[in-house]
């Protein structure tokens, strides 16, 4: 039984379509997604944000319907009532022209509940900040809040702070820009050990890596800024794949770069601690760079905050030291979710919380990749477990090791073996399509493929004419 989409979320599927604003397979697509972020569990973004985020609705746009519906605000009138009002009369003569109806295009949503009619009326100091934390979970901030630097749109956000796409005046620059969440700079400590990490972390290059340019302090607010990188997460890659499952030779080729960029940091000294989908970006030319390197601090008191504690390692849950085996667990398991759809130890209740999630990470073994998708090679499922064993050392003992394992992977299927037909490769999420289900097999196709075909199928029948003709 699916859960129910909320009434404010319907309405903003609803007005975004009714605006003009998207057409309604854009959003019927984000509700799909929305979906898929219930059943997982966690924090679920607002329908929103996910538009905001795929760059499928200008953030303005947002904003405009999220005061509506939450502050009662006034829509702006679309193109076609405004234009209703301007109609000329036909000229003297002429044959007037016959029209079809125009046809509004359904949105096939749950309607949502009626407005109490004793709604309270519309208060003349609305707060836009609220209305953006409810609507797109990040504040609206002045455009001139780092000093040095104009801030054109919100990017993202995290425990680590928001970020942001900002343009850097000195420099000439567009950069992204992250500050710090102001609840972690009222400690001083760990403020001390940020900036001198942070630094450290400038002095790194590689092409794997986000290059961090400027650490700093601009007022009481605290940030860094980062190369702008024109690519999206590792996160909303999957989300473009069906069943969450990216192909898997795409996958070791992205996960093979970033452990290089692991490697060239455990051979600096430096370990990244926190690693996550959200932290690996992929380009459009299919480079990937592994952001915030160095710079992720106080881990520990995250590890039950939402989708977390599905990537960290044994030794962070029990608070023990962790090295650059710690990061490699933790990139097994983002392979793990790239590979299979599903983030690892999440058991058979998708609405697992994170401390259920955790003591299966203690308790239970190692999950098989094999077992979630059956079409993997199993060269590369042993990779990914060895990558997630519970102890330090039964996995891979550096990067280096990890990237060599998985070059050696062969995507060779023996002929004897059955495969199941999944349609990898990007592709935006299809409204009511079943998760993770594959594609049907070619018209006329065998259906079992690597099995001689019954006497009499059409490919069993051989041509026996004569020879020479």
């Amino acid at each position: 039984m699916l859960t129910p989409i909320p009434d404010t979320q319907v309405r903003f599927a609803q007005l975004t379509v009714k605006q003009r604003y998207l057409q309604p397979d854009k959003v019927l697509a984000a509700v799909e997604l929305y979906r898929r972020y219930q059943a997982a569990g966690g924090e679920v973004p607002s329908l929103a944000r996910i538009l905001v985020g795929k760059g499928w609705l200008e953030r303005q746009k947002a904003e405009v319907l999220l005061r509506h519906i939450l502050g009662r605000e006034p829509l702006p009138p679309t193109s076609s009532s405004a234009q209703s009002g301007r109609q000329t009369a036909p000229a003297a003569g002429a044959r007037p022209e016959i029209k079809a109806p125009q046809q509004a295009v359904p949105v096939v949503l749950p309607e949502p509940a009626e407005a109490p009619s004793s709604a309270p009326p519309v208060s003349p100091l609305f707060d836009d900040r609220e209305t953006l934390r409810k609507g797109l979970g990040a504040l609206i901030v002045p455009k001139n809040l780092v000093k040095g630097y104009t801030i054109t749109n919100v990017k993202g956000e995290g425990s680590m702070g928001i970020v942001y796409r900002a343009h850097q005046l000195s420099m000439d620059r567009t950069v992204a820009l992250k500050v710090l969440p102001a609840e972690r700079t009222k400690d001083q400590r760990f403020v001390e050990e940020f900036l001198s990490e942070a630094r450290n972390a400038g002095r790194l290059n590689h092409p794997n890596l986000i290059h961090v340019h400027e650490v700093n302090k601009s007022g009481e607010v605290y940030y860094y800024s980062m190369e702008y990188i024109e690519g999206e997460p590792l996160e909303g890659w999957m989300d473009e794949c069906e069943g969450g499952r990216v192909d898997p030779k795409r996958a070791v080729q992205v996960f093979i770069q970033i452990a290089g960029a692991l490697d060239y940091g455990f051979r600096a000294g430096v370990i990244h601690r926190e690693i996550r989908p959200n932290s690996i970006m992929v380009c459009d030319d299919g480079q990937a760079k592994l952001g915030d390197l160095g710079l992720a601090k106080g881990e520990e008191s995250r590890f039950f905050d939402g989708e977390n504690a599905a990537y960290v390692a044994p030794e962070q849950v029990n608070n023990e030291p962790v090295d650059t085996r710690t990061d490699i667990y933790c990139l097994g398991c983002c392979l793990f979710h790239c590979l299979t759809g599903e983030a690892p130890f999440q058991g058979s209740s998708a609405g697992s919380s994170p401390k259920e999630v955790l003591y299966r990470r203690l308790t239970a073994p190692t999950p098989n990749p094999l077992e979630y998708n059956p079409n993997l090679p199993p060269s590369l499922a042993k990779v990914v477990m060895k990558m997630m064993a519970r102890s330090p050392a039964a996995r891979y003992q550096t990067p280096a090791e990890v990237a060599e394992a998985l070059k050696a992977v062969s995507f060779v299927v023996p002929a004897h073996k059955k495969t199941v037909p999944l349609r990898g490769g990007f592709r935006r999420p299809v409204a009511g399509a079943r998760p993770g289900a594959g594609a049907r097999p070619a018209s006329g196709a065998h259906p079992m493929p690597g099995r001689r075909p019954p006497p009499g199928h059409p490919q069993g029948l051989r041509d026996k004419r004569r020879p020479g003709r």
